[in-house]
């Protein structure tokens, strides 16, 4: 545990170094705030002048705020152990008392813990949608196991940063099931069933049932299988 918070150290004074990673730690709370202020305003002009309201999709909003918080951990997870592999210094960390899970528990499991506990507070204080508690801690859970499967499929098919940088752009297209949940009509939204965000938005409309939070969590345990062993094989 001692090596996992020392490199976990290590990893905040890379970060702090690296302007770009740096302005992603607190993204998640500015999203929430520009969401959480202007939506409201939005729909209150939206109603006067038009008469055209927005509250049918206020869950939409706090779904993406759900699933953006983890995905910024997770890019910044995912560039600092891309720098450290075009480095060599991962490799350096595998020959020491420092490599291994420690190293892993450093990149991927204290972060993802940051991930959840943020997602909680941040979603819990700005949603704009009267979230049930339940709801919030659900999908909380879902979408950090998804920020989980985003990490590793980056860093197991991205050659380097520059690479990395490229193919996190892709990382919006998870967000796909999340949108389609309001806005295409069954069943053709079940097209998207594969994807976490499509959960998280079933469980915003439908409440935490045992059904959606079973099929989210195995949506994310398949994305995590698909690229673990790639990713266990350039990491460790």
């Amino acid at each position: 545990m001692r090596q996992t918070i020392k490199l976990f150290r290590i990893g905040l004074r890379q970060i702090a170094r690296d302007g770009m990673l740096l302005v992603l730690l607190p993204a998640p709370l500015l999203v929430g705030m520009i969401f959480k202020f202007t939506i409201p305003f939005a729909n209150g002009i939206l109603s006067d002048k038009l008469s055209f309201s927005l509250l049918p999709w206020y869950g939409l909003v706090d779904g993406m705020l759900i699933c953006l918080t983890p995905m910024f951990t997770a890019m910044v997870s995912a560039f600092l152990m891309l720098e450290e592999c075009d480095e060599g210094i991962s490799a350096f960390y595998q020959i020491t008392p420092a490599g291994g899970y420690s190293y892993l528990s450093a990149r991927i499991g204290i972060p993802s813990v940051w991930a959840f506990t943020t997602t909680v507070i941040i979603v819990g204080w700005l949603n704009i949608s009267n979230l049930p508690t339940a709801v919030v801690w659900t999908c909380s859970f879902i979408s950090t196991l998804e920020g989980i499967a985003l990490f590793m499929m980056l860093v197991s098919t991205a050659g380097n940063r520059v690479e990395g940088l490229a193919l996190s752009k892709l990382m919006g297209v998870s967000l796909l099931g999340l949108p389609l949940v309001w806005f295409a009509p069954a069943p053709h939204s079940y097209f998207s069933t594969f994807l976490p965000s499509f959960w998280i938005g079933k469980i915003i409309i439908d409440g935490a049932t045992v059904f959606s939070i079973t099929l989210g969590l195995l949506s994310c345990l398949i994305w995590i299988v698909l690229f673990i062993k790639k990713f266990m094989s350039r990491i460790l």
